[in-house]
């Protein structure tokens, strides 16, 4: 397969691959698969088998499960840079536990299972980095789960907005929403009708100025008083 050179330096700078030898990097290569897709495209089909994860280039992707009623919730949005569906190596039930689609154009790199499974074997450096990996998403779901179990659904938003902070130590700050609004409440499994009226009330007591998909939060500690 003949990639693009962003591609192969992506790949190859990645902690997944980085401490691979050079032999090895090159057969993960030769049996991976760079494209590209436009918004709204079906990755993955949840139940599906799997056979390869994903690492992203460009773009975002939505992994969500249905339920059994229908219902779609969103599990989480990989970025630029990160992958999915990798811990499915490991699982006895090779099934695709999720369904990835494009939020935007994308472009992706998909990797054979079997083979990393066997460079994995051979490499224990590179499996350490992988379960380092794992554990540390595993204690952002079970943060995520928490959130959602034993927060009413004002907190959900207010504590989802602290989230998208790169520096928390600050008391005046500006976020952009990172996504669509329907998104952010079925992401904090809440009507999007639910999260607008959170966000006008929010608004109207001045704990946040809206501007299309701007927030500015005036204060955090006011944001985050009434659930201290």
């Amino acid at each position: 397969m003949q990639f693009t050179h962003p591609a192969v330096s992506a790949i190859l700078r990645h902690l997944f691959f980085k401490h691979l030898g050079p032999v090895e990097q090159e057969r993960l290569i030769a049996q991976s698969h760079e494209q590209e897709f436009g918004a709204g495209e079906l990755l993955i089909r949840q139940g599906q088998p799997a056979e390869r994860f994903f690492l992203v280039l460009k773009g975002r992707v939505k992994l969500y499960r249905i339920s059994a009623d229908g219902q779609e919730k969103v599990v989480e949005i990989i970025q630029a840079g990160q992958t999915f569906a990798e811990a499915v190596m490991f699982m006895q039930r090779s099934e695709y536990p999720v369904c990835a689609e494009t939020l935007e154009a994308v472009q992706l790199v998909s990797f054979p299972n079997r083979l990393m499974m066997t460079l994995l074997e051979e490499n224990p450096k590179v499996c350490i980095q992988l379960l380092g990996h794992m554990s540390m998403r595993l204690h952002q779901r079970l943060g995520e789960l928490e959130t959602l179990t034993l927060q009413n659904a004002t907190q959900r938003f207010a504590l989802y907005l602290i989230q998208q902070l790169e520096d928390r130590g600050q008391e005046t700050v500006d976020i952009e929403l990172p996504l669509p609004k329907r998104l952010i409440a079925a992401r904090l499994s809440m009507q999007p009708e639910t999260l607008s009226r959170i966000m006008a009330r929010l608004n109207q007591q001045e704990l946040i100025i809206m501007k299309g998909r701007s927030i500015h939060i005036p204060s955090i500690e006011r944001l985050l008083e009434p659930f201290a």
